[in-house]
This record gives C-alpha cells, sequence and structure tokens, in this order.
C-alpha cells in the first residue's frame, strides 16, 4: 500500500519541516529535496545536472530504474551550512525502524538559543533530561529559568 507507506513518511517528516520553512511551497519543495537527495545516498537516483538559472539552483535528478528525470528548485529555506544535518535528520525520521537521537549539533541550532539557553536544566547534571529532547526532536522537558 504505497500510499499509507508514503503519508507515515510524511507524518513523521512533518516536525522537521515544520521546523524549516513557513510557507506549504517551501514545505513542498524542502520535502522534495531531501526526499531526492536521500535517494541519492541510497542509490536510487543520480544527479545528472546542478546548475544556476535566473538566480535559482536547479538540480536534476535521474531515477536508475526507469531513467526519468526530474528537476527540482534547491528550498530556498535550506540554509547550506545546515543541510548535511537537515539531510541527516530526515534520513533518520524517513525510514521505517526504531528511532534513534537527533544529532546534538542540528538540536542545538533549531533550539538552542529558544529553548536551551533558558532552560533550567542546562549542565552535564541533567544528561538524562537532554538525552528524552534529543530522542523526542524538540524541547520536551523544557522549563524557564
Amino acid at each position: 500500500m504505497p500510499y499509507k507507506a508514503t503519508h507515515d513518511m510524511v507524518q513523521r517528516v512533518m516536525p522537521l519541516l515544520e521546523q524549516l520553512a513557513e510557507s506549504r511551497i517551501d514545505k513542498a519543495r524542502l520535502l522534495q529535496y531531501l526526499a531526492a537527495q536521500s535517494a541519492v545516498d541510497w542509490g536510487v537516483m543520480t544527479v545528472v545536472a546542478d546548475e544556476r538559472v535566473e538566480g535559482r539552483r536547479l538540480i536534476t535528478y535521474r531515477d536508475k530504474y526507469n531513467s526519468a528525470e526530474h528537476q527540482l528548485q534547491y528550498p530556498e529555506v535550506l540554509a547550506a551550512e545546515i543541510e548535511p544535518l537537515a539531510l541527516a535528520e530526515y534520513q533518520r525520521l524517513a525510514v521505517d525502524k526504531p528511532l534513534t537521537k537527533m544529532d546534538r549539533s542540528f538540536f542545538d541550532y533549531l533550539y538552542g538559543l529558544p529553548y536551551c539557553a533558558r532552560c533550567r536544566y542546562r549542565g552535564p547534571e541533567y544528561e538524562q533530561f537532554h538525552s528524552e529532547c534529543h530522542f523526542a526532536g524538540h524541547p520536551i522537558n523544557f522549563e524557564a529559568e
């Protein structure tokens, strides 16, 4: 049942998309890009072109199995410096396996200033609290100092 599997995957990655993008079109572009780049990492697609056209970065992917090509616009909401972390987080969430923890540096990028820097549970003595937040992928033990 491909539709259900796709729907379930989108539900798992939706919190990530909502953290990085506000508009529906930005979320859609981000989802398409992360899925396509993951397909490259997983050996299902290849990048055949990566070019700038009228100030936009356009990437063309080729499906290894049917040779179909798809061109996607790089999502403007995805900063280049966090792209590898966002891609790793997408891949962590997209697969239907038991979840692991979110990368600490990506968690800090998303939540460090608005939450962690103001949380009363800072410091190594609260490592279990931090671990629970990283596993959830968002602050669940936040209490303002």
